[in-house]
């Protein structure tokens, strides 16, 4: 595969920018990724799911309560059981005077109880599934935020080196041109050939000056992209060799086998495919009995005495028949059914995306090669058309049309080059990489 070769700026370049020392991708993408807003936020979802998983793994121990209160009444009912609760009944108490119009006490109760489910049709044990499969899903979709974080970082890393090259060039052209304007002769009106020659020169320098605001515009733009994801430092400079090196290396397209992998982003919905059917099943399991067992044991005072109490037992709860689960049942498998769809036809779009986006890097990568060659070719060419120029072999016009195709291709091959690590930024996103490992050393 062929190389596009791309100089190591220089630190005249730095001067010029005002910029004086270079960072590379990695210590870039290190400062992101720890101050990172985007990334927090879903590192953060992820642990409060993991929590939420754990409280829910422990629904197999029993609960266990303390129920305290005082209370002062001449209620007849409450009064009559507190005698009762005491133990304290008497005869005369069953005087219907007394138990109509009892006098006003002050009653205690405490007690401590515990309740423990032994069966609820495994509804909980569904709802955990439910929680972890979650979890898996936001899990995925944390590392595909990096790793779209880590995407855009590096195509702007590249986008400024690419934009500096290029505008370098023009700068160049722009002096060379600034040169000739002022060194040249026959640049008066009485002179129609040499004039015509004068005004394509100014033309062609107010097309470099033009194109000199534009790289600076964009250059700006991804520095102002890459401080509002974290990097606060303006003054550094990006170091690239070639494009195609750089996006092997921190694009990850040199390895094999990458179209039959599957994204985070995939992943996640798949996790949650699978969440939906857990939540099919806690739909079901409301339809089954639930087993259990209790136990209390209570301590009463009041007026007359202080006496203690216990119930234990177990209990069987059976919804027999409630409207709002009507129909509950099956709306819970047509989501799990529109889901395993959904899951199909996001595994299809993935696919041809990422062929789509090979084949494009591929016809980038064969366009770019034939632009480097056309270069090198323009270049040879513009030194011997400048040499015929100066012995007077070539009219000024001349000269000026052939540094507007160099002109020309320096934008297509910048635009190329900026496509190229465009393609392969939004590749990488469809592509399953651990940016917790050194792959992008």
């Amino acid at each position: 595969m062929k190389k596009i070769f791309i100089p190591i700026l220089t630190i005249t370049t730095f001067t010029s920018l005002g910029h004086t020392e270079t960072l590379s991708l990695d210590q870039v993408w290190s400062k992101i990724n720890s101050q990172s807003a985007a990334i927090e936020a879903s590192q953060l979802q992820t642990e409060s799911l993991v929590l939420t998983k754990e409280r829910a793994s422990r629904h197999w121990l029993p609960k266990i309560y303390i129920d305290a209160k005082g209370f002062q009444t001449n209620n007849p009912g409450n009064s009559f059981v507190g005698l009762l609760e005491q133990r304290s009944l008497t005869q005369n108490d069953f005087n219907p005077e007394s138990i109509n119009h009892p006098e006003t006490h002050f009653y205690t109760r405490g007690a401590l109880g515990i309740d423990w489910a032994l069966y609820e049709g495994n509804m909980k044990s569904h709802q955990v599934d439910f929680i972890q499969n979650s979890l898996n899903a936001q899990e995925s979709m944390t590392h595909q935020v990096r790793l779209e974080q880590y995407s855009q970082v590096a195509q702007s890393y590249a986008s400024i080196a690419i934009l500096i090259q290029h505008k370098n060039k023009i700068q160049d052209l722009n002096q060379k041109m600034s040169s000739l304007i002022k060194n040249y002769q026959l640049g008066q009106k009485s002179n129609p050939v040499g004039y015509s020659g004068l005004l394509g020169m100014k033309s062609l320098s107010n097309r470099l000056t033009g194109l000199i605001n534009q790289f600076n515009a964009q250059i700006n733009s991804d520095y102002n992209i890459l401080k509002e994801m974290g990097l606060n430092n303006l003054q550094w400079l990006p170091v690239i060799k070639d494009v195609t090196t750089f996006a092997d290396q921190n694009f990850f397209l040199n390895q094999q086998n990458l179209n039959h992998s599957e994204s985070y982003k995939l992943q996640a919905v798949q996790k949650t495919t699978q969440a939906i059917e857990s939540l099919a099943h806690m739909e079901k399991a409301k339809f089954l009995p639930r087993i259990g067992a209790f136990a209390e044991s209570a301590l009463f005072k009041s007026n007359r005495d202080t006496a203690d109490s216990y119930i234990a037992g177990i209990y069987l709860q059976w919804s027999l028949f409630d409207s709002s689960n009507y129909g509950s049942l099956k709306e819970a498998d047509l989501k799990h059914q529109a889901m395993q769809k959904n899951s199909v036809a996001f595994t299809q779009q993935e696919n041809a995306e990422k062929i789509a986006l090979r084949e494009a890097l591929t016809a980038l990568q064969s366009n770019l090669n034939l632009l480097s060659e056309s270069e090198k070719i323009l270049i040879e060419q513009t030194q011997v058309t400048e040499t015929l120029f100066k012995n007077g072999s070539l009219s000024a016009l001349q000269f000026v049309e052939v540094l507007n195709r160099r002109t020309d291709l320096i934008t297509q091959k910048s635009e190329a080059e900026l496509n190229y690590i465009k393609t392969a930024s939004q590749y990488t996103k469809k592509q399953p990489h651990n940016l917790n490992k050194s792959e992008n050393q």
